[in-house]
């Protein structure tokens, strides 16, 4: 008896897997999660390569996280490597309007056009070395844990500045009474 071939594989299961970054697993915009895709055909967001090339010049090779194939930053950094038009295809109709992102220093940078017909917007920044200031629940079962406010002033330039000019005049009070005492 012949068994009845299995039914061929529909794109569209695939579909959520490609919507998504591979680093990440956070959905693709057109801002900051844009698809950027590299020679090799893999497509990360944007954050997520303008993380792995922080710290990398300009027109400097890097390579792929999946398969390791080089690619090259343009001059004008991360933010210029080509985007993935079929995966924009493919977000919802108000998302798929590229929009203009740029790197300066170590944040990505969107301006924001205002619904007013003034012309005005609002820059808003992705600041790519720390997640200070997110406010993200914290995975099950990890705690964070913050510096205590001694420590962190301690730490402080100020902090030890004061450390040791209190640690001169208790120096400074031992002597004296020391050789007050002595004399006597």
């Amino acid at each position: 008896m012949a068994t009845a071939a299995p039914p061929p594989e529909d794109p569209e299961d695939h579909l959520p897997n490609r919507l998504e970054c591979p680093i990440c697993y956070v959905s693709y915009d057109n801002i900051f999660k844009t698809p950027l895709l590299l020679p090799c055909s893999h497509t990360f967001c944007m954050e997520c390569l303008s993380r792995l090339c922080l710290f990398l010049k300009k027109s400097q090779e890097f390579p792929c996280p999946l398969c390791r194939c080089l690619a090259q930053i343009p001059p004008e950094g991360v933010p210029k490597i080509q985007p993935n038009l079929n995966v924009v295809a493919q977000l919802p109709q108000d998302m798929q309007v590229l929009q203009d992102v740029w790197v300066d220093g170590y944040k990505l940078c969107w301006m924001k056009k205002n619904d007013s017909s003034e012309g005005k917007g609002s820059l808003v920044t992705l600041h790519l070395l720390s997640n200070r200031g997110e406010n993200r629940p914290s995975p099950e079962g990890l705690v964070s844990i913050e510096q205590t406010g001694c420590r962190a002033f301690c730490r402080s330039v100020w902090g030890i500045g004061v450390t040791i000019f209190t640690l001169g005049i208790c120096l400074f009070t031992v002597l004296f009474l020391a050789i007050f005492l002595n004399k006597r």
